[in-house]
């Protein structure tokens, strides 16, 4: 169909009009570090991401084996210093073992067509290469159906290390750009669909990169105004 080009821009904007979940190609970045303890890697990670701050709305397991931080450290913004030795200080990590479970409620108060998410990256370490594997599985649920969960992306990823602390970064973004859009609630299900080395792993951040879904009167009047704008241009 041909449109006045003055609506052009309209039917651009909204073809952009946010669909249910997507799923197109994940695509899975992974980089491992390590060094002589005290060690700081050179990650740096997100303060104001989409679930900065927050504690989970589920949880399965306790996340604080070996005197480790417990869920709080997971959003709290910063990566830290691994101590190094065995034992070590273990404070800014969360450990999570096979089957257990994190879940964060986004806020639909400020967004109630939910989430836009681009990009998701999980942070680990350990202060040895003991405990340094990501595995997990993250999964979606949308505004629709909040309580049902769709898989998008499962990671395995062991970086290669001696005996001194190491840290491991994984990026997931999509070849769309978009990752998922109208999310209501991300979920982590770890160590599947296989046991990590030596029972569970330490992970000291997640961040979830992604913005507010406008409302469809906002969308529609942006559009408008825009076309308005382009007609009066023409005359």
């Amino acid at each position: 169909m041909r449109y006045p080009t003055c609506w052009k821009f309209v039917v651009a904007a909204l073809s952009l009009w946010p669909a249910a979940i997507v799923s197109a190609s994940p695509i899975i970045d992974t980089n491992g570090v390590t060094g002589p303890g005290p060690f700081t890697p050179f990650y740096t990670v997100s303060s104001t991401d989409l679930i900065n701050g927050m504690t989970p709305s589920a949880q399965t397991g306790n996340f604080a084996e070996e005197a480790a931080g417990g869920v709080a450290v997971l959003t709290n913004g910063t990566f830290g210093t691994i101590s190094g030795g065995n034992p070590g200080n273990n404070s800014l990590f969360a450990t999570a073992g096979t089957g257990e479970q994190v879940t964060y409620s986004l806020n639909l108060g400020a967004s109630p067509q939910g989430y836009l998410i681009n990009r998701i990256a999980t942070y680990s370490g350990w202060n040895d290469n003991g405990r340094d594997q990501q595995l997990y599985t993250v999964a979606f649920s949308t505004v629709a159906n909040p309580t049902t969960f769709v898989d998008y992306a499962t990671v395995n990823f062991n970086p290669t290390a001696g005996s001194d602390p190491t840290a491991s970064r994984v990026q997931i973004s999509d070849s769309t750009g978009i990752v998922a859009n109208n999310v209501a609630a991300i979920r982590f299900t770890f160590d599947q669909p296989a046991a990590p080395e030596n029972g569970y792993t330490g992970y000291t951040e997640i961040d979830v990169i992604g913005q507010a879904v406008p409302e469809p009167t906002a969308l529609g009047l942006v559009a408008l105004s825009a076309a308005g704008l382009l007609a009066r241009r023409r005359r």
